[in-house]
């Protein structure tokens, strides 16, 4: 069975969602509050912590906060408890009961001209509305929904709005509408970098092309989305793409593929209690066993899902079901059962106004009376089974949707190159914008504009890049100025090092030069010194031995007679000038060199 995303409900608070130890300060507060409107918010936002873990406590905190207000005459803590009364039914899929509490909220926020407390209000009736079936009513909200948004500037919420009534088209089978929506939504969540909404429209997109047989494009569009979801570790819309991408290999005949797929969607969500994608899910296997004609099998799947949807109160659910059960009984040839689960879904298709599940019911019953005989009943059906089939071919617009859909392709690629190419995400996205408005205005104009706009977004692009190379090659070549300048700077100075090094270079000879000199000056004076010393030792000491023997004679007693002294004389005379030339040639050598 088909499922699509819609944009969840308007929660009273996205910030409310957090760690148990935000609800222990929250409860903190509350035990030191004052009996007075803050105590109202606070019982509220504790009540909302329990909107998935415990549903006793979130009614428990709300009704004690709508006491309060109630007593303080605090209108708008009275509209916030039916919100969170109104998001407890429908997350247990209570739709009527969670209807009956988004219009008090609705009434309440009106009364006080709470515009944000509509929105939120709107889209959720909308919503509601949509799963019981009553889709001129849930557009109507949508409708009014989209005005508000308009007055507060909720562009972000407008963009979801109109994903959800893309959905409401789709049902009813005007893909034309519906693609209309979500291209816009797209738009949006472009404008507003927003990648993760990107996966529900995508998913969405994949849905009109599955049911209008592009299973090729309609399995893209599926993975581009599974992608993403799967990016964010969005468990539950993992799961529903799971069965989509099932139901496309089913379409195509692959029946094991198929079924890996929904045994897949049922692992990846049986801890997450989504009912409807459980009903849906046993939908889907059952049409896989009735085409198997495993009719057992399929029966009880079926009857499961009617089950299923009659408790939350999925009127369009219980119809289609009740047609499938139909399908059973007619491949068993029990006609008469076949034709009474024919009626009951013909009868509430038509309440619905859903085209394609009454042609689908007309078939059965058409088919279902040929196989008793009664081919007047049979002729009749098969009528209204033709009627609404060409209803429901002409509302499809292939044409349109491919061109459509070529154009969608088209701007999400030149958004995707022009991102990468400009690396200026403010510029980009201004550049996106002028150029979804233009094609908003030329979605219905012949294949030459396209052309031309794509010539002038090739030429705008070229422009860009002729522009950011110039802008380059500038700044190159300033670049290579200031290289070439410091180059020349860096060799004055190598030159500059080079001569410094060659005068010290030069310094360091000379003082070699010098050094080597005063060594052997000192080794020459060191040698003269060894030759004095030597000749003192040797040549001074026996001349001056004779002098100083001489001396001890004349000092003796002993009379010298004149021979005598002569010959002493003659002696001393002798040593003297002898003891003179060895001094002489002492001083000669230690006389210095020039």
């Amino acid at each position: 069975m088909k499922q699509y995303f819609q944009i969840a409900l308007v929660l009273m608070c996205t910030s409310l969602f957090g760690q148990k130890r935000e609800l222990d300060s929250l409860i903190s507060e509350l035990k030191v509050s004052q009996e007075d409107t803050t105590r109202v918010l606070l019982l509220l936002k504790i009540g909302f912590r329990y909107y998935q873990t415990s549903p006793d406590s979130l009614i428990k905190y709300t009704h004690q906060a709508m006491e309060l207000a109630e007593e303080l005459n605090y209108k708008k803590g009275m509209a916030n408890g039916y919100n969170n009364l109104g998001t407890l039914a429908y997350s247990q899929s209570n739709f009527e009961e969670a209807r009956r509490h988004y219009h008090t909220f609705l009434e309440l926020s009106e009364e006080l001209g709470d515009l944000e407390g509509m929105n939120r209000a709107l889209n959720n009736i909308g919503i509601v509305n949509k799963l019981l079936g009553n889709y001129s009513q849930s557009l109507e909200y949508y409708q009014w929904s989209l005005q508000v948004k308009e007055q507060i500037g909720d562009l972000s919420g407008r963009g979801g709005t109109l994903n959800n009534m893309g959905l409401v088209y789709h049902e009813l089978g005007d893909y034309k509408k519906a693609l209309e929506c979500y291209i816009e939504s797209i738009q949006i969540k472009e404008e507003l970098g927003d990648r993760e909404a990107f996966a529900t429209t995508y998913s969405n997109i994949g849905s009109i092309h599955k049911e209008t047989g592009d299973y090729k494009l309609a399995m893209e569009y599926y993975k581009r989305s599974l992608e993403i979801d799967s990016s964010y570790n969005k468990t539950i819309r993992v799961a529903t793409l799971y069965q989509n991408i099932g139901e496309v290999h089913f379409e195509m005949g692959q029946y094991d593929s198929a079924m890996n797929f929904y045994e897949a969607s049922l692992e990846t969500s049986k801890n997450h209690g989504s009912r409807i994608l459980e009903a849906n899910l046993k939908i889907d296997i059952g049409r896989l066993h009735l085409q198997r004609r495993a009719y057992e099998l399929a029966l009880n799947n079926f009857e499961t899902a009617r089950h299923i949807y009659t408790e939350i109160g999925h009127r369009i659910g219980v119809s289609q079901s009740q047609l499938y059960i139909g399908q059973v009984y007619k491949g068993l040839e029990s006609y008469g059962y076949a034709i009474a689960m024919g009626q009951r879904s013909l009868e509430l298709s038509k309440e619905l106004k859903v085209k394609k599940e009454i042609s689908q019911a007309a078939q059965l019953l058409y088919e279902s009376y040929q196989g008793i005989g009664d081919y007047e009943k049979a002729f009749e059906y098969s009528l209204l089974h033709k009627a609404y089939r060409d209803s429901i071919n002409q509302d499809t617009h292939a044409k349109e949707i491919a061109m459509y859909e070529n154009r969608f392709e088209m701007e999400r690629i030149s958004a995707e190159n022009k991102m990468l190419a400009s690396q200026n995400e403010l510029n980009q996205a201004e550049l996106e914008k002028s150029r979804l408005q233009i094609q908003r205005q030329n979605l219905l104009i012949y294949g030459g504009t396209i052309m031309f706009l794509l010539s002038l977004g090739t030429m705008y692009i070229g422009y860009r890049y002729y522009k950011s190379r110039k802008r380059s090659i500038e700044l190159l070549k300033r670049k290579n100025r200031e290289i070439t300048l410091q180059s020349k700077i860096l060799a004055e100075q190598a030159d500059e090092l080079i001569r410094v090094n060659e005068e010290i270079q030069s310094i360091n000879e000379s003082l070699e030069a010098e050094v080597k000199k005063r060594t052997n000056k000192i080794q020459a004076q060191n040698e003269k010194l060894k030759e004095y010393a030597f000749s003192n030792a040797h040549h001074v000491r026996a001349p001056l031995a004779r002098i100083l023997g001489i001396t001890a004679q004349l000092k003796s007693s002993d009379p010298l007679n004149e021979e005598q002294r002569k010959q002493l004389n003659a002696s001393i005379l002798s040593s003297a000038e002898e003891l003179d030339q060895v001094i002489r040639k002492v001083s000669e050598i230690l006389k210095p060199e020039d």
